[in-house]
């Protein structure tokens, strides 16, 4: 038996508004996963997260995540403001054992488009393995634009360069 660990960490500045959006989100997916039914969603969340079901108002929520039924983003998460800037708010994520990137590079697409529009959001992730087994070490980067997520695995990476080599 071998034990797979995707791990990742990193941080980067948003607007209170936005802020308060993730809050709502991990605040909903914890409520989801521990099978409460969260408090009805804010028009704002509403507007980025629109229902895929007019019956389950989380319905667009739980559709960021590869299974709906376990909306988990694998993180810990952190944030606040600084008494240097109080306009803006700094967000941690770490975690060292079920990092989910796609679900949270959504999150920040549809949560953070006011500061997607200054500067793009970038971020890691390993994936390491208890035992030396082939396939099961990696990782990958993501790059979060206003107006796409660009998203890759080393795995994906080294395929397409062994790819290129071949005559």
């Amino acid at each position: 038996m071998a034990d797979t660990w995707i791990q990742g960490s990193f941080a980067f500045t948003c607007s209170n508004a936005e802020m308060a959006l993730i809050e709502e989100a991990f605040q909903a997916a914890a409520d989801l996963m521990d099978d409460c039914e969260p408090p009805d969603p804010t028009p704002e969340f509403l507007a980025i997260f629109p229902p895929t079901d007019p019956a389950h108002c989380w319905s667009g929520f739980r559709a960021i995540f590869s299974d709906p039924n376990f909306p988990s983003f694998g993180v810990d998460f952190e944030g606040g403001n600084s008494l240097e800037a109080p306009a803006v708010c700094t967000i941690y994520f770490f975690s060292d054992t079920d990092f989910q990137p796609d679900p949270l590079a959504q999150l920040i697409y549809r949560c953070c488009r006011e500061t997607l529009t200054k500067a793009p959001i970038g971020f890691e992730w390993a994936v390491s393995c208890s035992r030396p087994r082939a396939g099961e070490f990696g990782g990958g980067w993501c790059a979060i634009f206003a107006d796409r997520i660009e998203i890759e695995s080393t795995g994906e990476a080294l395929s397409r360069a062994l790819s290129r080599g071949i005559i």
